[in-house]
C-alpha cells in the first residue's frame, strides 16, 4: 500500500486520492503514508523502475524486448522500450 499511495500522491496531475479504508487502523495507516509522502517523495531511480515494469507489462506487444529493428527500440506508440 504504501508504495501505491506515494506514487500515487507524488503525480503532478493527481489532486486527490480515493483511500478504501475498512477501519481507523487502516486509515491512520494511510494518513501516515500521505504524510511519508510529503515529507519524503519517491526518488527518480525508483519512479524509472516503476515506469519501466509498468511499459513491460501493461500490454502483451510490450512484455519482450525482442522486437523488430524497424521498430528502432520503441514500443508501438514511441516509448522507449527498456
Amino acid at each position: 500500500m504504501e508504495l501505491s499511495l506515494r506514487w500515487a500522491l507524488g503525480r503532478e496531475a493527481v489532486t486527490s486520492v480515493l483511500l478504501g479504508s475498512s477501519t481507523v487502523g487502516q486509515l491512520d495507516a494511510a494518513l501516515g503514508i500521505a504524510q511519508k509522502a510529503a515529507r519524503e517523495p519517491l526518488s527518480d531511480e525508483l519512479l524509472w523502475e516503476i515506469d519501466r515494469v509498468h511499459m513491460r507489462n501493461r500490454l502483451p506487444i510490450f512484455s519482450s524486448t525482442d522486437v523488430p529493428a524497424e521498430w528502432g527500440g520503441t514500443g508501438g506508440i514511441g516509448e522507449p522500450i527498456p
